[in-house]
């Protein structure tokens, strides 16, 4: 059976807005399609997106396999753009590429189980565990500096709070924070379909001084060693293997980029939703029976990173389709979330939910390794949220991005 051809309307503003409906329509009429323009078979269903998660059969990167690029060659099929694999408009961006070779999102095969296994030694869940406090501290002090003004949750309170954390983890000073959240903003609009050369420029620049500050501080813990991930990261061996500077400096911005991202715009798309529902947030502490229950149902309803890319490493038949080796494929979490062969009234929010294992954390190999750390930063701030009382001022604007789902800004009165 053919791939249906079809095109993901990422460009258009009303898919922008509200991207269930349409995903939910090719969900059910063309669970799989082919999409010319962006080059991917994008899959829908919650069943094939697990499934693509949690195989070996699927990959971001075919660097790991010798002779898979010489055996597709003169096939037509593009191998561009993952794997370090540069197309040739971004290939001159030395910098952004270098902070992404050896990021874990990146990577495959041996290569990627050693270095999340050293990562993982680093990322101690004592050490994680230690900042709640911190956590407390920051998100009352944020709320008390707001309190009975109107002000922008994401500005004000979410963006402040979430790089506080993983500057505190790392060992930044707060000083920098500032920084770091400039970086990020840069650097992540060059994970969505669409990129502008303008942000293509800025992101290598902000690469460029992440790189350098990153190997600075790298310096300086060697030198004088804290108690903070950084060090941490220096001192991790297994069988006498340490992680190199450049694979250090990579877990670095992987973790302000996907830990600072996800955070910020969960809180500003959770909020919304709340703020949304015809209840009160004392009601909403009644139905739910732990906080965690309202994390993840807010990062199923609405969530924060909306697909993910992969090549199939082999032949493979998924979703009823086959789909050729070196192929580029796209799921969409969103739509997976919001599949009700899995999640029953899934367009609505429930905090009693039964079935909470969505595909926002991802799976198999690549599970989100930050995971623990995000569900306490969640959890505190949505417990102090609840404490209080908002008001939305307008209807919020979207950044205009697809992949990464959020806000320009979340005017609040409290």
């Amino acid at each position: 059976m053919s791939v249906p051809e079809l095109h993901l309307p990422t460009e258009e503003a009303d898919f922008i807005n509200n991207p269930y409906k349409t995903m939910g329509e090719f969900r059910e009429e063309t669970p799989v399609f082919w999409d010319e323009i962006n080059g991917l078979y994008f899959f829908t269903r919650y069943e094939d997106v697990r499934s693509i998660q949690s195989t070996k059969t699927f990959g971001t990167t075919f660097n790991h396999i010798e002779g898979f690029e010489e055996e597709l060659s003169g096939t037509g099929i593009p191998l561009t753009f993952v794997g370090y694999k540069r197309s040739e408009k971004y290939a001159t961006y030395d910098n952004f590429w270098k902070s992404e070779e050896f990021s874990l999102l990146n990577l495959e095969g041996q290569l990627h189980k050693e270095l999340r296994g050293l990562v993982a030694k680093a990322f101690l869940p004592r050490s994680v565990q230690q900042l709640v406090p911190y956590m407390e501290e920051k998100s009352n002090e944020l709320f008390k500096k707001n309190k009975g003004t109107e002000f922008d949750m994401l500005k004000d309170y979410a963006q402040p709070y979430s790089v506080s954390i993983i500057g505190k983890l790392l060992g930044v000073p707060e000083s920098d924070h500032l920084k770091f959240l400039d970086w990020s903003h840069k650097i992540v609009k060059m994970y969505d379909f669409e990129v502008t050369e303008e942000n293509a420029n800025n992101a290598e620049e902000a690469a460029k001084e992440f790189i350098e500050y990153t190997q600075d501080l790298l310096d300086k813990r060697r030198k004088q060693p804290e108690d903070d991930m950084i060090t941490r990261l220096s001192q991790v061996s297994e069988d006498n293997n340490y992680l190199t500077d450049d694979q250090i400096i990579c877990t670095v911005i992987l973790l302000l980029n996907a830990g600072h991202e996800a955070t910020v715009n969960t809180l500003g798309n959770g909020l919304h939703a709340l703020l949304t529902l015809n209840q009160s947030f004392n009601e909403i502490k009644k139905e739910a029976e732990d906080i965690n229950d309202i994390v993840e149902e807010l990062i199923r309803y609405d969530s924060p990173l909306q697909f993910f890319q992969r090549y199939a490493l082999e032949d493979v038949e998924i979703g009823g389709h086959n789909i050729s080796k070196g192929s580029k494929v796209a799921i969409l979490l969103g739509s997976a979330n919001r599949d009700p062969r899995v999640f029953e009234n899934p367009d609505r929010i429930n905090f009693k939910r039964e079935m909470k294992d969505h595909s926002s954390w991802g799976g198999g190999i690549h599970f989100c390794i930050g995971t623990h750390l995000a569900r306490l930063e969640l959890g505190v701030s949505f417990n102090h949220i609840l404490e209080k009382q908002f008001s939305l001022i307008e209807e919020p604007s979207r950044t205009g991005a697809f992949g990464i789902r959020g806000f320009k800004n979340l005017l609040v009165s409290a």
